[in-house]
């Protein structure tokens, strides 16, 4: 358990030194003459001189900074957009607790100074009840909890934010998964598989009409052909040479009269009109 204790001191540590006040080690920003928070402004393009670099024309407090490429690009901008370059984008009105004590202090330092005693006096006043209620008379918080019993069950409830978060998110976001979930599952879903029933019984239907009447008609047509003509093919395979050449000249002859057909119906036709007139 140690370990996660000391890995976290030792960044917070090292943050510290990151953020440590100008108050200790002079200069004019966070970090002091550490320069650690503005090692990389080298590298950084600022938009309000047109360089890179830390030259500037506004401070930290929205003062002039007296550099020569700052004083350069106010002198050579007209006086309305000088004036704004001066004011910066962020605007210098409005209340700051920090500007407005070190007008009256005069100092940056003792500006700095100030905080950091208030700092330690607010942690200190902390650790001193934390040690009064939980160390010398651990009936005090039950006897607060009872006298100030709105706002500790608020802080117990940590003001509902949780509560209210599952309400709000958390169940409408699960009210709107099931709502999805519900449509896809009648409406799509329902869509798919309905269409999927109508092409299973679709292709029943087609099926029986193919077995029942299409295969059912060819079959009997086939059956009663077969029945019909199987007696005159048996009856024609005799083994007998005589009765193959016989077969083959009918069907030579029923060739032929097919073929002539016509001629052969438009001769007997003229034959029975003489016929007919000569009785006439």
């Amino acid at each position: 358990m140690w370990i996660p204790l000391v890995v976290l001191a030792v960044l917070a540590t090292i943050g510290g030194f990151v953020g440590i006040s100008p108050a200790f080690t002079g200069g004019k920003h966070v970090g002091g003459r550490l320069n650690i928070v503005r090692y990389l402004d080298p590298i950084i393009w600022n938009p309000a001189t047109h360089y890179f670099g830390s030259e500037e024309m506004l401070d930290s407090y929205g003062q002039r900074v007296e550099s020569s490429i700052a004083r350069t690009e106010l002198t050579t901008l007209p006086e309305g957009e000088a004036q704004k370059l001066l004011v910066g984008p962020y605007k210098t009105e409005g209340f700051n607790l920090a500007h407005t004590i070190e007008s009256k202090l005069g100092s940056e330092t003792a500006t700095e100074w100030l905080f950091i005693i208030l700092s330690l006096l607010v942690a200190g006043i902390g650790i001193g009840l934390g040690l009064l209620f939980y160390v010398k008379d651990t009936r005090l918080p039950d006897i607060w909890a009872e006298r100030l019993r709105p706002l500790y069950v608020a802080s117990y409830h940590k003001y509902w934010v949780d509560e209210f978060y599952g309400w709000a998110i958390t169940r409408r976001t699960m009210d709107a998964a099931r709502a999805v979930y519900a449509f896809d599952s009648k409406v799509v879903d329902g869509a798919v598989n309905g269409v999927a029933w109508l092409t299973r019984g679709f292709s029943r239907v087609v099926g029986g009409i193919d077995k029942y009447f299409v295969d059912g008609l060819v079959n009997t047509i086939a059956a009663f052909i077969m029945r019909l003509m199987s007696p005159l093919l048996r009856a024609a395979q005799t083994g007998f040479t005589q009765n193959y050449a016989l077969v083959m000249v009918l069907g030579l002859m029923i060739v032929v009269a097919l073929f002539f057909a016509g001629d052969i119906a438009g001769d007997i036709a003229a034959a029975l009109k003489n016929i007919f007139a000569l009785f006439v």
